[in-house]
């Protein structure tokens, strides 16, 4: 699995191809997993939220970890959206580039959110930073409902 990651995925990381196809991975279905993430994580294709986070360090202004899993529990149904997570101001833009929405500390318990490169929403109080940050995501087109959780009835 990762010989096949290594080999593949720097090739689409070089602009060489845009598709996958693996054989001989034995649990069903691992195959078609593996192609998935491997384009995914090439960023040739997104099929699933796709996050970038800083790694923190002294400046980071909020807990990176525990606020990543909350962005990441509202918004891991979105597919197609890259997602920035990054603790200051200082580093974070130049770090999230690419991404299409970003979550950044701009000052103790004040986040700055971004689309694209551009700071859009400025020190909004960090408990209200993630539905804010839905919001956004919602006034550019890119939200779609969470699906219903199939129930199984015994």
């Amino acid at each position: 699995m990762l010989p096949a990651a290594q080999n593949i995925g720097s090739l689409l990381c070089d602009g060489i191809g845009d598709a996958v196809l693996i054989r001989g991975e034995k649990a069903p279905g691992q195959s078609l997993r593996l192609a998935y993430n491997i384009l995914q994580a090439a960023g040739t294709r997104i099929f699933k939220t796709d996050y970038v986070a800083c790694p923190s360090c002294g400046r980071t202004l909020f807990n990176l970890q525990h606020t990543t899993q909350k962005i990441r529990a509202a918004t891991g149904h979105l597919k197609g959206v890259r997602i920035a997570v990054m603790g200051c101001i200082v580093n974070g833009p130049g770090e999230m580039a690419d991404a299409d929405f970003g979550y950044v500390g701009g000052a103790p318990n004040k986040i700055n959110l971004y689309v694209g490169k551009t700071a859009v929403k400025f020190n909004i109080p960090e408990t209200e930073a993630v539905e804010r940050l839905i919001d956004l995501i919602r006034e550019h087109g890119k939200w779609v409902d969470a699906p219903e959780p199939a129930t199984v009835e015994i």
